[in-house]
Protein backbone atom coordinates (compact mmCIF):
# COMPACT_ATOMS: atom_id res chain seq x y z
CA UNK A 1 0.00 0.00 0.00
CA UNK A 2 1.75 3.15 -1.18
CA UNK A 3 -0.82 5.25 -3.03
CA UNK A 4 -2.03 8.73 -2.05
CA UNK A 5 -5.77 9.42 -1.85
CA UNK A 6 -6.98 13.05 -2.05
CA UNK A 7 -10.39 13.68 -0.49
CA UNK A 8 -11.96 17.04 -1.38
CA UNK A 9 -15.30 18.71 -1.81
CA UNK A 10 -15.83 20.04 -5.33
CA UNK A 11 -17.55 23.28 -4.38
CA UNK A 12 -14.94 23.98 -1.74
CA UNK A 13 -11.49 22.98 -2.97
CA UNK A 14 -11.57 21.56 -6.51
CA UNK A 15 -9.33 24.40 -7.67
CA UNK A 16 -6.60 23.30 -5.25
CA UNK A 17 -7.07 19.52 -5.57
CA UNK A 18 -6.06 19.30 -9.21
CA UNK A 19 -2.72 21.17 -9.01
CA UNK A 20 -1.87 19.35 -5.78
CA UNK A 21 -2.55 15.99 -7.45
CA UNK A 22 -0.36 17.00 -10.40
CA UNK A 23 2.48 18.07 -8.14
CA UNK A 24 2.30 14.85 -6.10
CA UNK A 25 2.21 12.71 -9.25
CA UNK A 26 5.26 14.58 -10.56
CA UNK A 27 7.16 14.21 -7.31
CA UNK A 28 6.17 10.55 -6.82
CA UNK A 29 5.81 9.04 -10.32
CA UNK A 30 5.96 5.51 -8.89
CA UNK A 31 2.89 6.08 -6.71
CA UNK A 32 -0.77 6.13 -7.69
CA UNK A 33 -2.43 9.42 -6.77
CA UNK A 34 -6.20 8.99 -6.47
CA UNK A 35 -7.48 12.47 -7.20
CA UNK A 36 -11.02 11.95 -8.43
CA UNK A 37 -12.70 8.59 -8.01
CA UNK A 38 -16.05 10.11 -8.90
CA UNK A 39 -15.39 8.92 -12.46
CA UNK A 40 -16.64 5.40 -11.69
CA UNK A 41 -18.23 2.94 -14.05
CA UNK A 42 -21.96 2.98 -14.63
CA UNK A 43 -23.78 0.99 -11.96
CA UNK A 44 -20.76 0.71 -9.68
CA UNK A 45 -21.14 1.39 -5.98
CA UNK A 46 -19.25 4.50 -4.86
CA UNK A 47 -18.39 3.07 -1.44
CA UNK A 48 -16.99 -0.12 -2.97
CA UNK A 49 -14.84 1.81 -5.45
CA UNK A 50 -13.65 4.09 -2.69
CA UNK A 51 -12.78 1.10 -0.53
CA UNK A 52 -10.69 -0.47 -3.29
CA UNK A 53 -8.84 2.80 -3.79
CA UNK A 54 -8.13 3.15 -0.08
CA UNK A 55 -6.78 -0.40 0.09
CA UNK A 56 -4.01 0.67 -2.29
CA UNK A 57 -3.10 3.76 -0.28
CA UNK A 58 -0.78 4.59 2.57
CA UNK A 59 -1.96 8.18 2.93
CA UNK A 60 -5.24 10.07 2.71
CA UNK A 61 -5.02 13.82 2.27
CA UNK A 62 -8.20 15.54 3.44
CA UNK A 63 -8.25 18.84 1.59
CA UNK A 64 -10.06 21.45 3.72
CA UNK A 65 -11.00 24.77 2.16
CA UNK A 66 -13.03 27.71 3.46
CA UNK A 67 -16.40 26.02 2.82
CA UNK A 68 -15.51 22.43 3.78
CA UNK A 69 -17.01 22.54 7.25
CA UNK A 70 -20.19 24.48 6.49
CA UNK A 71 -21.12 23.50 2.91
CA UNK A 72 -24.89 23.18 2.58
CA UNK A 73 -27.23 21.11 0.41
CA UNK A 74 -30.24 22.44 -1.50
CA UNK A 75 -32.36 22.33 1.66
CA UNK A 76 -29.85 24.38 3.65
CA UNK A 77 -28.63 21.40 5.72
CA UNK A 78 -24.94 20.95 6.43
CA UNK A 79 -23.51 18.28 4.13
CA UNK A 80 -21.19 16.80 6.76
CA UNK A 81 -24.21 15.92 8.90
CA UNK A 82 -25.58 13.66 6.14
CA UNK A 83 -24.36 10.06 6.71
CA UNK A 84 -24.42 9.52 2.92
CA UNK A 85 -22.37 12.60 2.05
CA UNK A 86 -19.48 11.33 -0.05
CA UNK A 87 -16.82 13.51 1.62
CA UNK A 88 -17.96 12.35 5.04
CA UNK A 89 -17.92 8.72 3.83
CA UNK A 90 -14.35 9.08 2.54
CA UNK A 91 -13.03 10.62 5.75
CA UNK A 92 -14.88 8.27 8.11
CA UNK A 93 -13.70 5.21 6.17
CA UNK A 94 -10.13 6.54 6.18
CA UNK A 95 -10.12 7.20 9.91
CA UNK A 96 -11.38 3.68 10.63
CA UNK A 97 -8.66 1.91 8.64
CA UNK A 98 -5.72 0.84 10.78
CA UNK A 99 -2.33 2.00 9.55
CA UNK A 100 -3.71 4.57 7.13
CA UNK A 101 -2.15 8.02 7.63
CA UNK A 102 -4.86 10.71 7.45
CA UNK A 103 -3.47 14.22 6.90
CA UNK A 104 -5.66 17.34 6.94
CA UNK A 105 -4.32 19.87 4.43
CA UNK A 106 -5.67 23.42 4.76
CA UNK A 107 -6.07 25.61 1.66
CA UNK A 108 -7.60 28.97 0.87
CA UNK A 109 -6.94 30.29 4.37
CA UNK A 110 -9.16 27.66 6.02
CA UNK A 111 -8.72 26.93 9.73
CA UNK A 112 -8.56 23.43 11.18
CA UNK A 113 -12.06 22.42 12.36
CA UNK A 114 -12.47 21.98 16.11
CA UNK A 115 -13.86 18.73 17.47
CA UNK A 116 -17.20 20.19 18.72
CA UNK A 117 -17.98 21.44 15.20
CA UNK A 118 -17.59 17.96 13.65
CA UNK A 119 -20.11 15.10 13.53
CA UNK A 120 -19.26 12.32 15.98
CA UNK A 121 -17.60 9.94 13.43
CA UNK A 122 -15.37 12.77 12.19
CA UNK A 123 -14.19 14.05 15.57
CA UNK A 124 -10.90 12.05 15.46
CA UNK A 125 -9.90 14.20 12.48
CA UNK A 126 -9.50 17.19 14.81
CA UNK A 127 -6.63 15.38 16.55
CA UNK A 128 -4.61 14.96 13.36
CA UNK A 129 -1.70 17.33 12.77
CA UNK A 130 -2.57 19.53 9.79
CA UNK A 131 -0.42 21.01 7.03
CA UNK A 132 -1.23 24.35 5.41
CA UNK A 133 -0.68 25.19 1.74
CA UNK A 134 -0.92 28.86 0.82
CA UNK A 135 -1.36 30.24 -2.68
CA UNK A 136 1.55 32.64 -2.24
CA UNK A 137 4.04 29.96 -1.11
CA UNK A 138 2.66 27.04 -3.08
CA UNK A 139 5.98 25.53 -4.16
CA UNK A 140 7.49 25.78 -0.68
CA UNK A 141 4.41 24.46 1.13
CA UNK A 142 3.93 21.54 -1.28
CA UNK A 143 7.66 20.83 -1.01
CA UNK A 144 7.34 20.56 2.76
CA UNK A 145 4.38 18.21 2.33
CA UNK A 146 6.17 15.92 -0.13
CA UNK A 147 9.24 15.80 2.12
CA UNK A 148 7.04 14.66 5.01
CA UNK A 149 5.24 12.10 2.86
CA UNK A 150 8.54 10.62 1.67
CA UNK A 151 9.38 9.75 5.29
CA UNK A 152 6.29 7.57 5.77
CA UNK A 153 7.68 3.99 5.83
CA UNK A 154 5.44 2.42 3.18
CA UNK A 155 5.98 5.33 0.78
CA UNK A 156 9.72 5.38 1.48
CA UNK A 157 9.86 1.64 0.68
CA UNK A 158 7.95 2.11 -2.58
CA UNK A 159 10.28 4.93 -3.60
CA UNK A 160 13.31 2.77 -2.82
CA UNK A 161 11.93 -0.07 -4.96
CA UNK A 162 11.26 2.33 -7.80
CA UNK A 163 14.78 3.73 -7.59
CA UNK A 164 16.28 0.22 -7.60
CA UNK A 165 14.36 -0.64 -10.76
CA UNK A 166 15.48 2.59 -12.38
CA UNK A 167 19.11 1.71 -11.64
CA UNK A 168 18.86 -1.53 -13.66
CA UNK A 169 20.57 -1.34 -17.09
CA UNK A 170 18.31 -0.64 -20.04
CA UNK A 171 18.96 -2.84 -23.11
CA UNK A 172 16.75 -1.06 -25.60
CA UNK A 173 18.83 0.04 -28.61
CA UNK A 174 16.92 3.26 -29.14
CA UNK A 175 15.38 5.29 -26.38
CA UNK A 176 11.82 6.46 -27.07
CA UNK A 177 11.53 10.17 -27.86
CA UNK A 178 10.27 12.36 -25.04
CA UNK A 179 6.58 13.15 -25.09
CA UNK A 180 5.80 16.67 -26.27
CA UNK A 181 4.98 19.09 -23.47
CA UNK A 182 2.61 21.99 -23.74
CA UNK A 183 3.39 25.31 -22.12
CA UNK A 184 2.06 25.56 -18.58
CA UNK A 185 0.01 28.56 -17.54
CA UNK A 186 2.05 28.87 -14.36
CA UNK A 187 5.18 29.28 -16.52
CA UNK A 188 3.78 32.13 -18.61
CA UNK A 189 5.56 35.49 -18.28
CA UNK A 190 3.89 38.47 -16.63
CA UNK A 191 1.45 40.21 -18.94
CA UNK A 192 0.46 37.03 -20.76
CA UNK A 193 -3.25 36.67 -21.48
CA UNK A 194 -4.94 33.25 -21.37
CA UNK A 195 -8.29 31.61 -20.77
CA UNK A 196 -9.06 28.13 -19.47
CA UNK A 197 -11.71 27.34 -22.08
CA UNK A 198 -13.80 28.79 -24.87
CA UNK A 199 -16.10 31.52 -23.63
CA UNK A 200 -14.44 31.68 -20.21
CA UNK A 201 -12.98 34.91 -18.81
CA UNK A 202 -9.66 36.18 -20.14
CA UNK A 203 -7.00 36.26 -17.45
CA UNK A 204 -3.76 38.27 -17.24
CA UNK A 205 -0.62 37.02 -15.46
CA UNK A 206 0.35 39.52 -12.73
CA UNK A 207 3.99 39.47 -11.54
CA UNK A 208 5.08 39.11 -7.93
CA UNK A 209 6.25 42.25 -6.19
CA UNK A 210 6.02 44.52 -3.19
CA UNK A 211 4.04 47.72 -2.77
CA UNK A 212 2.77 50.20 -0.22
CA UNK A 213 -0.93 49.63 0.39
CA UNK A 214 -3.21 52.41 1.54
CA UNK A 215 -3.37 56.17 1.16
CA UNK A 216 0.04 57.76 0.58
CA UNK A 217 1.03 60.66 2.85
CA UNK A 218 -0.44 63.93 1.65
CA UNK A 219 -2.99 62.44 -0.76
CA UNK A 220 -6.02 64.70 -0.93
CA UNK A 221 -9.53 63.42 -0.36
CA UNK A 222 -8.36 60.53 1.80
CA UNK A 223 -10.12 58.88 4.75
CA UNK A 224 -8.86 57.39 8.00
CA UNK A 225 -9.87 53.85 7.08
CA UNK A 226 -7.27 53.97 4.27
CA UNK A 227 -4.49 54.11 6.89
CA UNK A 228 -1.92 53.21 8.02
CA UNK A 229 -0.08 52.75 4.75
CA UNK A 230 1.87 49.50 4.98
CA UNK A 231 4.10 47.26 2.91
CA UNK A 232 2.56 44.17 1.30
CA UNK A 233 4.53 41.43 -0.44
CA UNK A 234 3.16 39.40 -3.34
CA UNK A 235 5.51 36.44 -3.31
CA UNK A 236 4.10 34.57 -6.28
CA UNK A 237 2.58 35.47 -9.64
CA UNK A 238 -1.18 35.13 -9.93
CA UNK A 239 -3.77 35.89 -12.60
CA UNK A 240 -6.47 38.56 -12.65
CA UNK A 241 -9.43 38.97 -14.97
CA UNK A 242 -8.60 41.28 -17.86
CA UNK A 243 -12.11 42.67 -17.40
CA UNK A 244 -14.84 42.46 -14.81
CA UNK A 245 -17.04 39.39 -15.32
CA UNK A 246 -19.51 40.14 -18.13
CA UNK A 247 -23.15 39.32 -18.69
CA UNK A 248 -22.07 36.87 -21.42
CA UNK A 249 -19.98 34.99 -18.87
CA UNK A 250 -22.64 35.18 -16.17
CA UNK A 251 -25.38 33.99 -18.52
CA UNK A 252 -23.22 30.99 -19.52
CA UNK A 253 -22.91 30.15 -15.83
CA UNK A 254 -26.70 30.28 -15.39
CA UNK A 255 -27.28 28.24 -18.56
CA UNK A 256 -24.91 25.58 -17.25
CA UNK A 257 -27.01 25.20 -14.11
CA UNK A 258 -24.59 27.03 -11.83
CA UNK A 259 -27.24 29.47 -10.59
CA UNK A 260 -30.87 30.41 -11.08
CA UNK A 261 -30.16 34.12 -10.54
CA UNK A 262 -30.76 35.89 -13.85
CA UNK A 263 -29.00 39.16 -13.07
CA UNK A 264 -31.03 42.22 -14.08
CA UNK A 265 -29.35 44.39 -16.75
CA UNK A 266 -31.72 47.36 -16.13
CA UNK A 267 -32.48 47.30 -19.92
CA UNK A 268 -28.96 48.64 -20.60
CA UNK A 269 -27.97 45.50 -22.49
CA UNK A 270 -26.08 42.32 -21.63
CA UNK A 271 -23.26 40.84 -23.71
CA UNK A 272 -19.98 42.63 -23.00
CA UNK A 273 -21.30 44.87 -20.26
CA UNK A 274 -20.11 43.99 -16.75
CA UNK A 275 -22.61 41.85 -14.91
CA UNK A 276 -24.49 43.83 -12.24
CA UNK A 277 -27.16 42.91 -9.69
CA UNK A 278 -24.85 40.28 -8.18
CA UNK A 279 -24.12 39.87 -4.48
CA UNK A 280 -20.88 38.73 -2.86
CA UNK A 281 -22.61 35.39 -2.36
CA UNK A 282 -23.47 35.21 -6.08
CA UNK A 283 -19.84 35.97 -6.92
CA UNK A 284 -18.70 33.14 -4.63
CA UNK A 285 -21.05 30.73 -6.41
CA UNK A 286 -19.56 31.75 -9.76
CA UNK A 287 -15.96 31.21 -8.62
CA UNK A 288 -16.85 27.79 -7.18
CA UNK A 289 -18.56 26.79 -10.45
CA UNK A 290 -15.61 27.99 -12.55
CA UNK A 291 -13.08 26.25 -10.28
CA UNK A 292 -15.02 23.01 -10.57
CA UNK A 293 -15.41 23.37 -14.34
CA UNK A 294 -11.74 24.09 -15.02
CA UNK A 295 -10.10 22.34 -12.03
CA UNK A 296 -8.21 25.56 -11.29
CA UNK A 297 -8.33 27.83 -8.26
CA UNK A 298 -10.59 30.71 -9.22
CA UNK A 299 -11.63 33.12 -6.48
CA UNK A 300 -12.25 36.77 -5.68
CA UNK A 301 -9.22 38.99 -5.27
CA UNK A 302 -8.11 39.85 -1.78
CA UNK A 303 -8.25 43.57 -1.05
CA UNK A 304 -4.45 43.74 -1.16
CA UNK A 305 -4.31 41.90 -4.49
CA UNK A 306 -6.92 44.27 -5.88
CA UNK A 307 -4.96 47.37 -4.91
CA UNK A 308 -1.68 45.91 -6.18
CA UNK A 309 -3.30 45.03 -9.52
CA UNK A 310 -5.07 48.40 -9.78
CA UNK A 311 -1.97 50.46 -8.97
CA UNK A 312 0.20 48.46 -11.38
CA UNK A 313 3.35 50.02 -9.97
CA UNK A 314 1.98 53.55 -9.54
CA UNK A 315 1.62 55.56 -6.32
CA UNK A 316 -0.80 58.27 -7.44
CA UNK A 317 -4.50 58.80 -6.64
CA UNK A 318 -5.42 57.05 -9.88
CA UNK A 319 -3.35 54.66 -11.99
CA UNK A 320 -2.86 57.43 -14.58
CA UNK A 321 -2.02 60.30 -12.19
CA UNK A 322 -3.37 62.49 -9.40
CA UNK A 323 -6.11 64.19 -11.43
CA UNK A 324 -9.32 62.39 -12.48
CA UNK A 325 -8.75 63.49 -16.07
CA UNK A 326 -11.16 62.89 -18.91
CA UNK A 327 -12.15 59.57 -20.47
CA UNK A 328 -9.60 57.63 -18.41
CA UNK A 329 -12.32 55.59 -16.69
CA UNK A 330 -16.07 55.63 -16.04
CA UNK A 331 -17.39 57.57 -13.03
CA UNK A 332 -19.41 60.72 -12.45
CA UNK A 333 -17.66 63.66 -14.11
CA UNK A 334 -15.17 61.48 -15.98
CA UNK A 335 -16.19 62.79 -19.41
CA UNK A 336 -17.45 59.38 -20.49
CA UNK A 337 -20.51 59.17 -22.71
CA UNK A 338 -22.05 56.83 -20.13
CA UNK A 339 -21.13 58.91 -17.05
CA UNK A 340 -23.89 58.98 -14.42
CA UNK A 341 -26.21 57.13 -16.82
CA UNK A 342 -25.34 53.44 -16.97
CA UNK A 343 -22.47 50.95 -17.21
CA UNK A 344 -20.11 50.88 -20.19
CA UNK A 345 -19.05 47.78 -22.14
CA UNK A 346 -15.88 46.33 -20.62
CA UNK A 347 -12.66 47.48 -22.24
CA UNK A 348 -14.06 50.88 -23.23
CA UNK A 349 -11.17 52.68 -21.51
CA UNK A 350 -7.37 52.27 -21.59
CA UNK A 351 -5.78 49.37 -19.72
CA UNK A 352 -3.41 50.00 -16.84
CA UNK A 353 0.27 49.01 -16.92
CA UNK A 354 -0.59 45.40 -16.06
CA UNK A 355 -3.01 45.18 -18.99
CA UNK A 356 -6.18 45.28 -16.86
CA UNK A 357 -9.21 47.29 -17.94
CA UNK A 358 -11.72 49.15 -15.77
CA UNK A 359 -10.11 48.53 -12.40
CA UNK A 360 -11.26 52.07 -11.75
CA UNK A 361 -14.94 52.94 -12.26
CA UNK A 362 -17.74 51.23 -14.20
CA UNK A 363 -18.75 48.82 -11.39
CA UNK A 364 -17.67 48.33 -7.80
CA UNK A 365 -15.77 45.06 -7.50
CA UNK A 366 -16.35 42.66 -4.62
CA UNK A 367 -13.23 41.46 -2.79
CA UNK A 368 -12.86 38.49 -0.47
CA UNK A 369 -12.10 40.59 2.62
CA UNK A 370 -14.19 41.29 5.69
CA UNK A 371 -14.54 44.92 6.72
CA UNK A 372 -12.03 46.39 9.15
CA UNK A 373 -12.05 50.03 10.18
CA UNK A 374 -8.39 50.58 9.32
CA UNK A 375 -5.27 48.65 8.34
CA UNK A 376 -3.94 48.01 11.85
CA UNK A 377 -3.14 44.31 11.96
CA UNK A 378 -3.80 43.80 8.23
CA UNK A 379 -2.08 40.86 6.47
CA UNK A 380 1.21 41.76 4.83
CA UNK A 381 1.34 38.77 2.46
CA UNK A 382 -1.64 39.87 0.31
CA UNK A 383 -3.94 37.20 1.74
CA UNK A 384 -7.58 38.07 2.33
CA UNK A 385 -8.43 39.51 5.75
CA UNK A 386 -11.05 37.01 6.90
CA UNK A 387 -11.56 38.43 10.39
CA UNK A 388 -13.27 41.59 11.55
CA UNK A 389 -16.82 42.47 10.54
CA UNK A 390 -17.59 39.67 8.09
CA UNK A 391 -21.22 40.78 7.92
CA UNK A 392 -19.83 43.47 5.63
CA UNK A 393 -17.46 42.87 2.70
CA UNK A 394 -15.08 45.30 1.00
CA UNK A 395 -15.71 46.64 -2.51
CA UNK A 396 -13.15 48.60 -4.48
CA UNK A 397 -12.80 50.80 -7.54
CA UNK A 398 -15.82 53.11 -7.60
CA UNK A 399 -18.51 52.95 -10.28
CA UNK A 400 -20.46 54.79 -12.98
CA UNK A 401 -22.79 56.16 -10.28
CA UNK A 402 -20.14 57.55 -7.90
CA UNK A 403 -17.86 60.60 -8.06
CA UNK A 404 -14.10 60.70 -8.65
CA UNK A 405 -13.07 60.61 -4.98
CA UNK A 406 -14.69 57.18 -4.62
CA UNK A 407 -12.67 55.95 -7.61
CA UNK A 408 -9.29 56.66 -6.01
CA UNK A 409 -7.17 53.51 -5.83
CA UNK A 410 -6.98 53.74 -2.03
CA UNK A 411 -10.72 54.14 -1.42
CA UNK A 412 -12.47 51.27 0.41
CA UNK A 413 -16.21 50.73 0.15
CA UNK A 414 -18.30 48.41 2.28
CA UNK A 415 -21.43 46.43 1.37
CA UNK A 416 -23.35 43.60 3.02
CA UNK A 417 -22.64 40.30 1.21
CA UNK A 418 -26.28 39.64 0.26
CA UNK A 419 -26.78 43.08 -1.30
CA UNK A 420 -27.24 43.59 -5.03
CA UNK A 421 -27.57 46.77 -7.06
CA UNK A 422 -26.84 48.26 -10.47
CA UNK A 423 -23.30 49.35 -9.62
CA UNK A 424 -21.99 46.11 -8.05
CA UNK A 425 -19.99 43.57 -10.07
CA UNK A 426 -16.86 41.48 -9.58
CA UNK A 427 -13.54 40.44 -11.09
CA UNK A 428 -11.74 37.12 -10.85
CA UNK A 429 -8.39 36.02 -9.51
CA UNK A 430 -6.81 32.66 -10.31
CA UNK A 431 -4.04 30.86 -8.50
CA UNK A 432 -1.14 29.83 -10.75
Amino acid sequence: MSGIFISYRREDSAGWARPLAKDLATEFPALHVFHDIAAIGIGEDFVEVMGRALEACAVVIVLIGPRWLDARDDEGLRRLDDPDDWVRLEVVESLQRAGLRVIPVLVGGAAMPKSPALPEPLKPLARRNAHEITDRRWEYDVGQLTAALAKIPSIAAALARSQAQADQPVHASVAPPPAPRTARVDALPAGSVFRDGDGLPEMVVIPPGRFMMGRPPGESGGLEHELPQHAVTIARAFAVGKYAVTFDEWDAFVADGGSDHHADDRTWGRGRRPVIDVSWENAQAYTAWLSNKTRHGYRLLSEAEWEYAARAGTTTRYPWGDAPGKNQAHFVGSGSQWSNKQTAPVGSFPANRFGLHDMIGNVWEWTQDCRNENYKGAPTDCSAWESGNCGVRVVRGGSWYFAADFARVAFRGRVEPADRDDSLGFRLARTL
